[in-house]
């Protein structure tokens, strides 16, 4: 058995999605506690679930290590993907996607055609991404991203983009 790199998502925790959650538990219980009938009301219990839901899901994405990537002598196991065994990887090359008007780096490996590989939801459906792709943008720590590039250039053909060769 070859040895685990583990590599985690860094995620902003101090963002809007957390300002809106505390803003719209401060409205609930002021409303719960100013307006003691609000808890006859569906629609108060409805808001509250919703509000909850939220807070279980931030705190899931923020305080609970979420893994980008593992990689093996075998394979690279990439989010909650099945792994991709190394055979089947032509090259590893840095590009440029755009997404929702924002330009990102990320790498994109390059498979052989017609390999038998189960595929997600989201690899089926991930425009620019591609398939297999790790990000390169400020979800990752620049010393885990170049740890990756180190390892990808171990692992097989590594191309990188050319502003990154001078």
């Amino acid at each position: 058995m070859s040895e685990k790199t583990t590599f985690y998502y860094h995620f902003n925790r101090l963002n809007f999605w957390l300002l809106l959650n505390i803003v719209i538990s401060y409205l609930l219980i002021c409303c719960g506690i100013k307006y003691r009938y609000c808890c006859y009301w569906t629609e108060y219990y409805i808001l509250l679930a919703l509000m909850l839901i939220s807070w279980g899901l931030w705190i899931y994405k923020h305080l609970i290590k979420q893994t980008l990537a593992i990689i093996t002598d075998e394979y690279i196991k990439i989010d909650h993907c099945h792994p991709l065994y190394w055979q089947y990887v032509i090259s590893a090359e840095e590009k440029i996607v755009r997404c929702c008007f924002r330009k990102f780096k990320i790498i994109v490996f390059n498979t052989k055609p017609n390999m038998e590989y189960k595929y997600n939801f989201l690899q089926k459906h991930n425009g620019d991404f591609t398939p297999f792709s790790l990000p390169l943008y400020p979800v990752v720590t620049k010393d885990e991203a170049q740890e990756i590039k180190e390892l990808l250039k171990k692992k097989t053909q590594y191309i990188a983009l050319e502003e990154d060769k001078k």
